[in-house]
């Protein structure tokens, strides 16, 4: 954080690290999922809960969620074919969810929002928080066939297709790939604030 007024000496300074919510400090995007345990439809609708309070312009909240569970097991075997081999582990979870985003601006249907994508990456956010605090595995994927999303669940084409996200409690690593095992324990790492955050200064150290 690039702030020549802040004194890092200074009694009162702490570590910021110490003081950010648990939920973000806890929250991983494991591969370890219980394939055996169900999550309700109350403890999703926990998760939209948290996304529906996301903040986005006008209100416009274009985010929506296209979701299969194992109370239809053809949608998400259909689902899950959708998903590239390289997350091959995801097959175990008891919920594929499918994160989407309106293109337009919600009262000017002619005028494109282009902070969509964003706003619904901001809901999504406070999904994956929820979900920590649930104990819930809730792991993030680009790669699927976001085309075949489209027609399985028949999206409009006023609508993205972003993302696809495994959702279940955490299970064995033991049928994990010894990289994807190892993964699950390792220590998380992160830029450093200094390289990211430019408070009262220009941006000419941003890489």
């Amino acid at each position: 954080m690039h702030n020549a007024t802040d004194n890092p000496d200074s009694a009162e300074h702490k570590d910021p690290v110490t003081e950010v919510i648990p939920q973000i400090l806890t929250r991983r995007s494991s591969r370890a999922i219980d394939p055996d345990k169900a999550v309700s439809e109350h403890t999703l609708e926990r998760l939209f809960e948290a996304a529906r309070w996301a903040p986005s312009a006008f209100n416009g909240q274009p985010w929506a969620y296209a979701v299969a569970t194992t109370n239809n097991p053809e949608l998400l075997s259909a689902a899950r074919d959708s998903l590239a081999k390289g997350n091959s582990w995801a097959l175990k979870a008891p919920v594929l969810m499918f994160s989407l985003s309106y293109k337009k601006m919600p009262s000017k249907k002619l005028i494109p929002n282009w902070l969509h994508k964003y706003e619904a990456g901001m809901a999504t956010g406070q999904m994956a928080l929820q979900a920590a605090e649930e104990g819930l595995v809730f792991h993030q994927m680009l790669g699927f066939n976001p085309f075949k999303i489209r027609k399985i669940f028949n999206i409009p084409r006023s609508y993205s297709v972003l993302s696809a996200i495994a959702i279940g409690y955490p299970g064995s690593t033991e049928e994990l790939s010894k990289k994807h095992a190892l993964e699950e324990t390792h220590t998380r790492t992160r830029k450093a604030i200094e390289d990211f955050s430019f408070i009262d200064s220009t941006c000419v150290d941003l890489k």
